[in-house]
């Protein structure tokens, strides 16, 4: 999958600006799948929570923004999904992990 394509799945315009963030994203979480992002993704949506790129560092985050009991599944579902893909996460508020690439 090229870096339009995951621009396009997560609801980005597919922009130099866009394109630059991608690049320097995967190139900085280590053996991140963009088609295991795009399934969580898919995932999330019907909870109103979703992937996407930070504003603040060069990572995606994942946000969840649910709540009550159907927070707690989500969370389950987010570190089910790190889990299997062996992915480290950061948590960095009660809404957002950022995906830090394969925990070694």
């Amino acid at each position: 999958m090229d870096y339009n394509a995951l621009l396009v799945q997560l609801g980005y315009n597919a922009d130099d600006t866009n394109l630059a963030q991608m690049r320097r994203i995967l190139n900085n979480t280590d053996g991140l799948n963009p088609n295991d992002v795009i399934a969580l993704n898919d995932r999330l949506k019907p909870h109103l929570c979703f992937v996407a790129m930070s504003s603040s560092e060069d990572r995606l985050k994942i946000k969840n923004v649910a709540s009550g009991e159907i927070k707690n599944a989500v969370d389950e579902m987010i570190l089910g999904w790190a889990n299997k893909h062996k992915m480290g996460l950061k948590k960095v508020n009660e809404t957002t992990f950022y995906i830090l690439g394969v925990e070694r």
